[in-house]
């Protein structure tokens, strides 16, 4: 992201550039931000390259306190680390040498009315999301009993009109056909592109507007992925988990999600059987390992017969 990215992207700050419009093409890097009172303090070590410098009250009375020509020194040892741009908080008068090493090296010197607190928690949150990495897949995230499912599989085995299925029942849409994933730690979030938000498109039919036609509570814009659930049509040499002993997980970004692989035939109502999915998982975050507990059940039981060994 540049700074010029960064200007549009963030409003609520009411930001203006007071210096260094030049350098407005710098780049971000890194969702955090930095306040360089130990590199005024003169320890300009620590400061790293492509990031935003926050500067609020104590970092202005600090510089204020010093001669003109020990604040040019203690800025520049910053400058020359390639920093993204300079923000002041609380409408803070701006020193002279920060504005004209800002001109002299073309970094943006960028003021907002907000208070440090506030524009810290706004920045790294935005910047996090906004820089996060990122994966477009096809298929489609629902929002079922409050847990994320992914569907994936082969075109035309069924996911939209699963996910309609789902939806009648009360489940809510994140994404049809689309859906980006953005990763933040180890938590992945998924949401529509802009274009498709709330759409679905169903053979037969043509394109839909599942918040128009179900209502604001049959969609919402994001969701964390929990579950992602392959389906493929039923293959007599296919191997499927019959006891539910067999936990598999799935890469996306790098983290892992639980998965499983759901073979499609008729009679099967594939819906019912993914709200059954997630009820399991929610039983398993709570301890209770239904498959596990009833084949120990069953150990026990076999060993307990007579001349059994």
């Amino acid at each position: 992201m540049t700074v010029r990215q960064f200007l549009d992207a963030f409003p609520q700050l009411a930001m203006e550039v007071l210096a260094g419009k030049g350098g407005l093409s710098k780049f971000i890097s890194s969702p955090r931000i930095q306040k360089p009172g130990l590199a005024l303090a003169g320890v300009p070590e620590f400061v790293h390259s492509e990031r935003i410098q926050i500067l609020g009250s104590t970092e202005i009375s600090y510089l204020s306190r010093q001669d003109p020509k020990a604040r040019r020194k203690a800025l520049k040892h910053i400058f020359e680390k390639e920093v993204s741009c300079f923000l002041l908080t609380k409408n803070l008068t701006p020193l002279p040498e920060l504005l004209e090493l800002g001109e002299e090296t073309q970094t943006p010197i960028l003021l907002t009315r907000e208070a440090s607190s506030i524009t810290i928690v706004t920045v790294t949150d935005g910047l996090a999301a906004a820089l996060a990495p990122c994966l477009t897949v096809h298929g489609v995230l629902v929002d079922v009993y409050g847990v994320g499912l992914l569907l994936i599989g082969q075109g035309s085995i069924g996911k939209s009109e699963t996910a309609l299925d789902l939806v009648i029942r009360g489940h809510r849409l994140v994404s049809d056909d689309l859906v980006e994933i953005h990763r933040r730690g180890d938590v992945l979030t998924g949401e529509a592109p802009e274009l498709l938000k709330h759409h679905m498109e169903l053979r037969g039919l043509g394109i839909i507007n599942v918040k128009e036609l179900f209502g604001v509570v049959a969609t919402r814009d994001r969701k964390d992925v929990e579950l992602v659930v392959e389906l493929e049509h039923w293959r007599e040499d296919g191997v499927y988990d019959r006891l539910g002993l067999d936990e598999q997980t799935i890469r996306i970004l790098g983290a892992p999600v639980p998965y499983l692989l759901m073979p499609v035939a008729p009679g099967r109502v594939i819906a019912i059987l993914l709200e059954v999915a997630v009820r399991n998982l929610l039983l398993k975050r709570k301890g209770i390992h239904t498959a596990r507990t009833f084949a120990e059940r069953l150990q026990q039981a076999m060993g307990g017969r007579p001349g059994d060994e």
